[in-house]
């Protein structure tokens, strides 16, 4: 979603993307993985239907979609 390293205020961003997690996310939620902002969910692989996989994608597409400008502004300018 984000490279760390494009980041101006860090400490801002990590506020922005659990406030996004608490109140706009059903199904997963914004991590940090090898120095980027990641999206990610939990699914039981063994009981996984077509329904939740739907909605886990559905969720992120709207986090993608809605996110996007609040967490841009986060970015340096180069």
């Amino acid at each position: 979603v984000l490279e760390l390293a494009e980041v101006s205020d860090k400490a801002a961003l990590f506020e922005e993307l659990l406030r996004l997690n608490a109140a706009d996310l059903v199904h997963g939620a914004y991590g940090i993985l090898d120095d980027a902002v990641v999206l990610t969910c939990t699914l039981q692989v063994e009981n996984l239907d077509y329904n939740e996989l739907q909605g886990v994608l559905d969720d992120f597409s709207l986090a993608l979609a809605n996110h996007y400008e609040k967490l841009s502004k986060f970015r340096v300018a180069t």
